[in-house]
């Protein structure tokens, strides 16, 4: 695979330890199991709250409302996925009438009696949307979007700017949010154990490595984990069509044998104003402006070259 990049003028710690066997466990331990490897437990009666360790991460809110700027907020860590039982309390309350509610029930295919679902919506619960699977190519590292359990049945505006962020990661158009969303990254660790690690606001930009790389690692995850589903995806994709995108500056379009990046620049550019570097995994441009590009997968650097 050859990269060729065009400037384009214009003016324009290691402590091993000893876990209770199953048969051994009490049900407190098996429930911490189970909260340390991401899976969400809520007791009757009580809302989950998982003792926190004194450290703290970064998550990114999404506003509904287009006119509210995205924020980035800190979290405490906890054994597991702390945000379904952080974000929870966020989304309870609904202020639709019961006739209304009936109604987007019924639109759901959800025909629950209305004071039940008038618990649920006052409860309020965190649903968990998968945008980017975790590889060992990425450091085991998984970013998911966070969403009213309810969104739907509350019938809540479509989040445009968070349902861009699951097209630009390879979802289909059909793949809507509505309502506040928040994104959030985990760490798998050794043994299953999962981790929040830091989301910070820059990283939604389209232009972010984990979007471009999450395009083919959650393909390829399909290909694997749902073969039938992969391959009907195939063959409703247009073969001709490259994969193309664009950053701050600069656009790239990748056509299998050739990836093409093109940066603008001033029309009184010269070459002499112009420093690439090319390395295995990465595009380095230093003059006229500074861009630092990782690549999906390695090139060949000896057929890398860039043109004015």
């Amino acid at each position: 695979m050859a990269d060729k990049t065009a400037i384009e003028p214009t003016d324009k710690t290691a402590i091993e330890t000893t876990e209770p066997t199953e048969e051994d466990a009490t049900p407190e331990e098996r429930m911490a199991w189970l909260r340390a490897r991401g899976v969400t437990i809520e007791e009757p009666g009580q809302r989950s709250s998982p003792a926190t360790t004194g450290r703290y991460f970064s998550f990114v809110k999404i506003p509904c409302d287009d006119n509210e700027a995205c924020e980035e907020e800190r979290g405490p860590h906890a054994q597991g996925d702390a945000l379904p039982a952080l974000l929870g309390p966020r989304f309870a309350g609904c202020s639709l009438s019961d006739d209304e509610l009936k109604a987007h029930a019924a639109a759901a295919g959800q025909p629950v009696e209305v004071s039940v679902l008038r618990t649920l919506m006052m409860a309020g619960r965190a649903e968990s949307f998968r945008l980017a699977v975790p590889t060992d190519a990425n450091g085991r590292e998984t970013v998911y979007a966070y969403i009213d359990e309810a969104s739907a049945m509350k019938g809540l505006p479509k989040n445009e700017r968070a349902s861009a962020v699951a097209r630009n990661c390879g979802f289909p158009a059909a793949c809507e949010f509505r309502g506040d969303v928040y994104i959030g990254r985990q760490r798998f660790r050794d043994g299953g154990l999962v981790e929040n690690i830091d989301f910070k606001l820059g990283e939604l930009e389209s232009s972010s490595l984990w979007m471009h790389r999450a395009v083919t690692e959650n393909l390829e995850f399909q290909k694997y984990s749902r073969p039938d589903e992969h391959a009907a995806a195939q063959a409703g994709a247009s073969p001709d069509k490259p994969a193309s995108g664009e950053g701050e500056g600069y656009s790239w379009k990748d056509e299998g044998e050739e990836l093409e990046i093109v940066l603008k620049v001033p029309e009184s550019t010269s070459k002499k104003d112009v420093k690439v570097e090319f390395k295995r995994q990465e595009v380095r441009i230093t003059k006229p402006t500074e861009i630092r590009l990782e690549l999906f997968k390695a090139v060949e650097v000896d057929g890398c070259s860039w043109t004015m």
